[in-house]
């Protein structure tokens, strides 16, 4: 009896690479759906912590420099205003406060208390923020319109500036 040894095979076969090429293409469809909400994501965590930083930077800045910024809503985004004592008037602030855009998907609202400030004068900013280390009590909230979800920046007028998930 002649014992002959069946050839063994050194590759795969065409419904193996087949099966593995499906496999790779639902998970990177998958991946690739998902990547616009990591985005999203990313750009509201980087907005309210920009927010954050420009507000404690604003309050710093008054307090070392005695001057006085303001903070208002513009249609597209955001920008931070400095009183200038020569001109008795508010103008728009220098880099880092420079004027900014939101980025698509993201609505800030704000809610302030001008009670207290009301002396000052007419067509003050919403949000001001004094060289004596006091602002106006305010709400700010941030809401992302694609991720139904918002953080409020809240200030009672002194101290620091909190963030709130809602």
């Amino acid at each position: 009896m002649k014992m002959t040894a069946r050839p063994s095979s050194k590759g795969f076969t065409l419904i193996e690479i087949l099966v593995v090429l499906l496999i790779v293409t639902i998970l990177a469809g998958v991946t690739v759906a998902r990547l616009p909400t990591f985005s999203r994501d990313a750009e509201f965590e980087t907005e309210t912590r920009r927010l954050q930083l420009l507000f404690s930077m604003a309050r710093q800045e008054s307090i070392l420099d005695s001057t006085e910024f303001g903070f208002r809503l513009t249609d597209e985004g955001y920008k931070f205003l400095k009183y200038d004592d020569g001109s008795q008037s508010w103008g728009d602030a220098e880099s880092p406060f420079q004027e900014r855009s939101l980025p698509d998907g993201l609505k800030l609202v704000i809610e302030a208390d001008k009670d207290d400030f009301s002396s000052l004068g007419e067509n003050l900013p919403p949000v001001l923020i004094l060289s004596s280390g006091e602002n106006t009590p305010f709400r700010l909230t941030l809401q992302s319109l694609s991720q139904q979800t918002s953080k409020t920046l809240t200030s009672e007028g002194y101290g620091e500036f909190v963030w709130d998930r809602q």
